[in-house]
């Protein structure tokens, strides 16, 4: 009788979605992902870092399950992105990020978002805060993209 009446005290939390633990102190992450496609097909914090169980029960002295290092995020949206990982494999960026090139380079989360879903604009933006200058021998389109020519992943030309 006694473990029917904790389960019951328990349900509310055994029931809650990470996210919501973590709201508490991660508020604007939180926030940020509610609206990324992830959240909407019913992903939490926890496929990215675990359960995380002593860090949600710490006072901020215990890290997450897992905080994926740069080099490391490809692999874990690899995952389930297999495609795009395979593709992203053969760009410029991945065989920087694999060398550990002291040029900061993009990875999944740099274009798309971390916690929150980035739009093509703003992921064009992005590309721009390091090729912001094109050769001289660029064609420049007005009202053209960087995937108007290339390739979203590896940036290789389009044929």
């Amino acid at each position: 009788m006694k473990w029917c009446a904790l389960l019951l005290c328990a349900w509310p939390v055994l029931a809650q979605k990470t996210h919501e633990f973590c709201a508490a102190c991660h508020t604007e992450q939180v926030t940020d992902f509610q609206s990324h496609p992830h959240f909407q097909k019913n992903l939490s914090c926890d496929i990215c870092h675990g359960a995380s169980v002593k860090h949600r029960t710490s006072t901020g002295a215990a890290a997450p399950d897992r905080v994926a290092a740069p080099d490391e995020v490809p692999a874990l949206c690899g995952t389930c992105h297999e495609a795009a990982l395979k593709e992203y494999l053969t760009s410029k960026h991945a065989a920087l990020l694999a060398q550990r090139a002291k040029v900061k380079t993009a990875n999944c989360g740099g274009c798309h978002g971390v916690h929150g879903f980035r739009a093509a604009a703003q992921i064009e933006r992005q590309c721009h805060r390091c090729h912001s200058s094109l050769p001289a021998s660029h064609p420049k389109m007005q009202n053209a993209s960087c995937t108007s020519c290339h390739a979203k992943h590896t940036l290789a030309a389009k044929r």
